[in-house]
Protein backbone atom coordinates (compact mmCIF):
# COMPACT_ATOMS: atom_id res chain seq x y z
CA UNK A 1 0.00 0.00 0.00
CA UNK A 2 1.28 3.67 -0.57
CA UNK A 3 1.78 6.36 1.52
CA UNK A 4 -1.14 8.50 2.10
CA UNK A 5 -1.38 11.91 0.61
CA UNK A 6 -2.44 14.85 2.24
CA UNK A 7 -2.21 16.64 5.52
CA UNK A 8 -2.85 14.44 8.64
CA UNK A 9 -6.09 14.96 10.16
CA UNK A 10 -6.87 17.39 13.11
CA UNK A 11 -8.27 14.93 16.22
CA UNK A 12 -11.82 16.47 16.59
CA UNK A 13 -12.89 15.98 20.70
CA UNK A 14 -16.51 15.14 20.16
CA UNK A 15 -17.79 15.71 23.46
CA UNK A 16 -16.41 19.08 23.56
CA UNK A 17 -18.31 19.04 19.94
CA UNK A 18 -21.39 18.61 21.48
CA UNK A 19 -20.90 20.98 24.01
CA UNK A 20 -20.20 23.34 21.90
CA UNK A 21 -23.47 22.68 19.94
CA UNK A 22 -25.17 22.93 23.20
CA UNK A 23 -24.22 26.40 23.51
CA UNK A 24 -25.85 27.14 20.54
CA UNK A 25 -22.08 28.19 18.82
CA UNK A 26 -22.32 28.22 14.92
CA UNK A 27 -20.71 26.10 12.26
CA UNK A 28 -17.99 29.22 11.37
CA UNK A 29 -17.43 29.15 16.00
CA UNK A 30 -16.61 25.48 15.72
CA UNK A 31 -14.45 25.07 13.18
CA UNK A 32 -12.49 28.07 14.38
CA UNK A 33 -12.37 26.40 17.80
CA UNK A 34 -10.93 23.08 16.59
CA UNK A 35 -8.42 24.88 14.23
CA UNK A 36 -10.68 23.04 11.06
CA UNK A 37 -12.16 24.35 7.73
CA UNK A 38 -15.97 23.58 7.85
CA UNK A 39 -15.07 20.94 5.38
CA UNK A 40 -13.18 18.64 7.63
CA UNK A 41 -15.90 19.24 10.16
CA UNK A 42 -18.54 18.32 8.02
CA UNK A 43 -16.45 15.42 6.82
CA UNK A 44 -15.53 14.29 10.47
CA UNK A 45 -19.48 14.12 11.28
CA UNK A 46 -20.65 11.73 8.40
CA UNK A 47 -17.64 9.39 9.70
CA UNK A 48 -18.50 10.15 13.57
CA UNK A 49 -22.27 10.27 13.50
CA UNK A 50 -23.17 9.01 9.68
CA UNK A 51 -25.10 12.00 9.59
CA UNK A 52 -24.19 15.63 8.27
CA UNK A 53 -23.31 18.36 10.00
CA UNK A 54 -27.13 19.95 10.01
CA UNK A 55 -28.26 16.81 11.44
CA UNK A 56 -25.72 16.58 14.22
CA UNK A 57 -26.02 20.04 15.02
CA UNK A 58 -30.04 19.91 15.49
CA UNK A 59 -29.94 16.79 17.63
CA UNK A 60 -27.31 18.12 19.71
CA UNK A 61 -28.29 21.83 20.30
CA UNK A 62 -31.52 20.83 21.33
CA UNK A 63 -30.67 20.17 25.04
CA UNK A 64 -29.06 23.68 25.15
CA UNK A 65 -32.24 25.35 24.15
CA UNK A 66 -33.98 23.28 26.77
CA UNK A 67 -31.54 24.38 29.50
CA UNK A 68 -31.83 28.11 28.48
CA UNK A 69 -35.59 27.84 28.74
CA UNK A 70 -35.72 26.31 31.93
CA UNK A 71 -33.49 29.31 32.73
CA UNK A 72 -35.77 31.74 31.72
CA UNK A 73 -38.93 30.06 33.51
CA UNK A 74 -36.85 30.16 36.50
CA UNK A 75 -35.18 34.13 36.17
CA UNK A 76 -39.07 34.79 35.42
CA UNK A 77 -40.59 33.79 38.86
CA UNK A 78 -38.16 37.09 40.66
CA UNK A 79 -37.83 39.39 37.38
CA UNK A 80 -40.99 40.54 35.87
CA UNK A 81 -38.86 41.85 32.15
CA UNK A 82 -38.41 37.80 31.88
CA UNK A 83 -42.17 36.82 32.74
CA UNK A 84 -43.41 39.59 30.25
CA UNK A 85 -40.98 38.12 27.68
CA UNK A 86 -42.01 34.81 28.01
CA UNK A 87 -45.64 35.86 28.09
CA UNK A 88 -45.25 38.04 24.92
CA UNK A 89 -43.25 34.90 23.02
CA UNK A 90 -44.53 32.13 24.13
CA UNK A 91 -48.19 33.11 24.58
CA UNK A 92 -48.50 35.74 21.46
CA UNK A 93 -49.43 38.97 24.14
CA UNK A 94 -48.82 42.33 23.34
CA UNK A 95 -48.61 45.38 25.55
CA UNK A 96 -49.60 47.80 22.37
CA UNK A 97 -52.88 48.64 21.88
CA UNK A 98 -53.82 49.73 18.09
CA UNK A 99 -56.61 52.23 17.84
CA UNK A 100 -56.44 53.36 14.41
CA UNK A 101 -57.09 51.56 11.11
CA UNK A 102 -54.21 51.03 8.28
CA UNK A 103 -55.47 54.04 6.93
CA UNK A 104 -54.84 55.88 9.96
CA UNK A 105 -58.56 56.56 10.90
CA UNK A 106 -59.75 55.87 14.61
CA UNK A 107 -61.21 53.43 15.53
CA UNK A 108 -64.41 53.61 17.73
CA UNK A 109 -65.06 51.04 20.48
CA UNK A 110 -68.01 51.34 21.66
CA UNK A 111 -68.97 49.95 25.26
CA UNK A 112 -72.29 48.29 26.94
CA UNK A 113 -72.48 47.96 30.59
CA UNK A 114 -75.16 46.80 32.01
CA UNK A 115 -74.16 46.92 35.89
CA UNK A 116 -73.45 50.33 37.99
CA UNK A 117 -70.62 48.95 39.28
CA UNK A 118 -69.48 48.22 36.39
CA UNK A 119 -70.60 51.46 34.40
CA UNK A 120 -68.37 53.34 37.37
CA UNK A 121 -65.25 50.99 36.88
CA UNK A 122 -65.26 51.68 33.58
CA UNK A 123 -65.99 55.34 33.45
CA UNK A 124 -63.08 55.35 35.44
CA UNK A 125 -60.91 52.94 33.52
CA UNK A 126 -61.98 55.41 30.67
CA UNK A 127 -61.61 58.80 32.08
CA UNK A 128 -65.30 59.67 32.29
CA UNK A 129 -65.55 58.84 28.14
CA UNK A 130 -67.77 56.81 26.51
CA UNK A 131 -70.12 55.78 29.35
Amino acid sequence: MGKKIGRPRKPIDWEEFEKLCLLQCSLNEICLWFHVSDRCLERGCKEHYGLPFVEVFAKKRVGGLISLRRNLFKQSENNPACAIFLAKNLLGMVDKQEDADRGGNNIQINITVTSNEARDATKKIMGGAGT
